[in-house]
């Protein structure tokens, strides 16, 4: 068809404009109470709201790559320190990395336990990966919840002290490592589900100390490069809703 035989009533087609979405369309996308959420901060402007959720993903996708490399430093670090003492023990049938205990009572039933659930970790880690993964393979593979269950409190006499300790710059204690990683894991499963960053739950300027001072204890250098090239702050500046954050 030519130009000149196209319908002069059809609409005109605005270069890198994006389809206007009618609130059928937002519902059936992101549903009805994820969409009231953006909604309920947007003064009912469906318009607004549709730029908050595009904003918030694009923020929530930042902060996801920094917490990501955070993961990886994290359990490089602590693969380096229990490698030293039980080589390859992602793969090794003989290694006795999770079998171990040390105390009495409470303190073993619950070393019992998380070593089980270590154990399940891996075997789930390994899935998919051949029937001979290498070491590397499976470390990668690991979840994030993983390397947090390492600095539990009932696993200080076997994991911490003769190991993960010496991972850290500036002597961190076990309490201060182990409550900033978790809160970093839950944080990370809520970013990757695209949940809202701007809410007070989230914690997101908060939750970003977190990654940094783990960063800087694990690989300062590294930190450092990621805190440079992280989008995480002009993205900040970018909210489309003034004083939300």
């Amino acid at each position: 068809m030519s130009a000149e035989e196209q319908d002069d009533d059809a609409p005109a087609a605005v270069a890198g404009s994006p389809p206007t979405l009618s609130a059928t369309d937002l519902e059936a996308w992101l549903s009805t109470p994820r969409l009231d959420t953006y909604l309920f901060r947007c003064g009912g402007d469906a318009p607004l709201a549709l730029e908050l959720y595009r904003w918030n993903s694009l923020l929530a996708a930042a902060a996801l790559t920094d917490t990501c490399h955070l993961e990886v430093a994290l359990r490089n670090a602590y693969d380096r320190q229990m490698a030293q003492q039980f080589p390859d023990w992602s793969v090794d049938p003989a290694s006795r990395l999770f079998t171990r205990t040390q105390g009495h009572g409470r303190a073993v039933t619950k070393q019992v336990s998380l070593n089980t659930g270590s154990q399940r970790a891996l075997n789930d880690a390994k899935r998919g990966l051949g029937a001979h993964p290498s070491h590397g393979k499976v470390v990668a593979a690991t979840m994030f919840g993983f390397w947090t269950k390492l600095t539990d409190r009932d696993r200080t006499a076997t994991f911490w002290t003769p190991m993960l300790r010496h991972a850290f710059n500036g002597s961190p204690t076990r309490g201060e490592v182990h409550e900033r990683v978790a809160r970093v894991n839950k944080f990370r499963n809520r970013l990757a589900h695209n949940e809202p960053v701007f809410s007070s739950s989230s914690g997101l300027h908060d939750r970003m100390r977190d990654v940094d001072d783990l960063f800087m204890w694990v690989a300062p250098a590294a930190a450092g490069y990621v805190r440079a090239t992280s989008t995480v702050p002009s993205l900040l500046a970018q909210c489309p809703v003034p004083g939300l954050l």
